[in-house]
């Protein structure tokens, strides 16, 4: 009880200061190169670079992520003669937050695909990072006929890592929040600020230096967006009602090259999954980088583009 109490003047000292922020709209916080698609009523963010008639490499990133985490792979893509899209899902970045979608993987993978059709892509590389490479799988088994190559960059069918325990999970509290309820707002703006940005973003590089202050700024962006908590514990409670094998993967992926990208000091989604995966994957190459942790695209990005460019012109 006492510790109820705590919590409640607590959220009450903040709600002055929440009440207080200013907030932005999406689009005044968008890129020079960015734009919004509309997708079913959904409005979902993107960047692209590159001329359009080029071969097409989708980007999508992991929990927490954004367009941002691409910022080094897309003028790389642009420049080696790739047309490269980066997509924000939601409710990540810059796209809708609307706390009565699905956010599950399997959504996820059928929006980016009615977001491809939306924007006049027939086919494309798929490139997923961490909770996007889950994503990019079930985008692989449910829209194989629009699929060229597959990218995974620390991530792809979880289930593949046995004994995998979820349980002891920092964010199961945020299950018992009620996302509609006034007091939803508060709670989050409360836990997740800047500096749990920064925190966490630190624990996920082999190299906590590489996050700086612009760093922090530019994936905390989506803070300064009024509806971001509400979208963030929607989030969370998602579950998923279509989850895929390794197996039901493989069965799809046959003949389309994949792509294993790993840090080997990924202390966020473990090596052993990409091990596993190309264990089962027939037509997979594995790369994997030495004192690089679960966001190598960051944090060795000449290495990173040189690989993938010269898996994407094979």
């Amino acid at each position: 009880m006492k510790k109820f109490i705590i919590l409640v003047l607590l959220l009450l000292s903040c709600f002055g200061w929440v009440s207080a922020q200013t907030y932005k709209t999406p689009q005044e916080l968008a890129d020079d190169d960015g734009a919004f698609a509309d997708v079913g009523g959904i409005s979902v963010y993107y960047r692209a670079q590159g001329d359009d008639t080029n071969p097409v490499i989708l980007l999508i990133h992991g929990f927490g992520g954004s367009t941002f985490t691409w910022r080094d792979t897309l003028p790389a893509l642009a420049e080696a003669g790739f047309y490269a899209i980066a997509i924000d899902l939601p409710p990540f970045g810059l796209s809708d937050k609307n706390p009565d979608l699905d956010y599950s993987r399997s959504w996820m993978a059928d929006l980016v695909a009615d977001f491809m059709d939306e924007v006049g892509i027939e086919t494309a590389t798929i490139v997923g990072h961490s909770m996007g490479g889950a994503v990019t799988a079930q985008f692989a088994v449910r829209h194989a006929e629009q699929v060229e190559k597959l990218v995974f960059v620390a991530g792809g069918v979880f289930e593949a890592l046995e004994n995998e325990d979820e349980s002891s999970s920092p964010l199961n509290f945020l299950n018992t929040i009620d996302p509609k309820a006034p007091a939803a707002p508060i709670i989050l703006r409360t836990l997740v600020t800047r500096d749990f940005f920064l925190g966490t973003l630190a624990s996920a590089y082999y190299d906590p230096s590489i996050v700086t202050e612009e760093v922090a700024d530019g994936y905390a962006k989506l803070l300064e967006i009024e509806e971001a908590p509400i979208g963030f514990l929607a989030y969370v409670q998602a579950t998923e009602s279509s989850p895929i094998s390794l197996d039901d993967l493989d069965n799809v992926v046959a003949e389309t090259p994949v792509l294993l990208i790993w840090g080997q000091e990924d202390t966020w989604v473990s090596p052993e999954l990409g091990d596993a995966m190309f264990a089962v994957l027939n037509n997979a190459e594995f790369v994997s980088y030495p004192e690089v942790g679960h966001l190598p695209m960051e944090e060795t990005p000449e290495t990173f583009n040189t690989d993938l460019i010269a898996f994407l012109k094979q």
